[in-house]
């Protein structure tokens, strides 16, 4: 076997388009939907976990918010979703960085340019949820954004809507 291949970065052209590890352990925990929608959804729960998890701490307001995305935005049972909401957030543990870029390119082919905007507000409220955005979480939601090919402008425009959330933008404990 070369090198190559081990790596998986030559040989055959599937190593190269498997699905990502994180998609499908969240979407074997959604068999009751058609394929589509479960990998859909288990994108978006992903992506909004990475974000929770970029600062290096998730807050219960952040596993819940994640999962009142989902329930709202993928339409899954509260059940569902509380289970999903946390799923995703034990696969970013042991899957991000590896999946990261993957993951949010399946959600791009999988999306209109409308979902993706929603996916930013999404974004935004969930890293608001403990009441500060830090500034690792507003710039993997750049990263998120590039990878998923949202406009700058239009990040910006969003961000602006949770400006009152920016840890950049807070006064410090000594200046309130």
């Amino acid at each position: 076997m070369s090198l190559l291949r081990f790596l998986g970065l030559g040989g055959d052209s599937a190593g190269r388009h498997a699905e990502p590890t994180s998609l499908v352990e969240l979407g074997a925990r959604l068999e009751s939907m058609e394929p589509a929608e479960a990998r859909l959804a288990a994108a978006f729960a992903y992506l909004l976990a990475r974000v929770a998890s970029a600062d290096l701490r998730t807050e219960a307001s952040e596993e819940a918010a994640i999962a009142d995305r989902l329930e709202t935005f993928a339409g899954l049972a509260p059940e569902t979703a509380a289970v999903l909401a946390h799923a995703a957030l034990g696969v970013t543990d042991t899957h991000g960085g590896t999946d990261d870029h993957l993951v949010a390119r399946a959600f791009r082919d999988m999306t209109e340019d409308e979902e993706r905007l929603r996916l930013m507000r999404c974004l935004y409220a969930v890293a608001a949820a403990d009441e500060t955005i830090t500034t690792v979480e507003d710039n993997e939601i750049f990263e998120i954004a590039t990878a998923i090919g949202v406009r700058r402008s239009d990040v910006v425009a969003i961000r602006s809507e949770w400006k009152h959330y920016l840890g950049t933008l807070k006064a410090l404990p000594g200046e309130r």
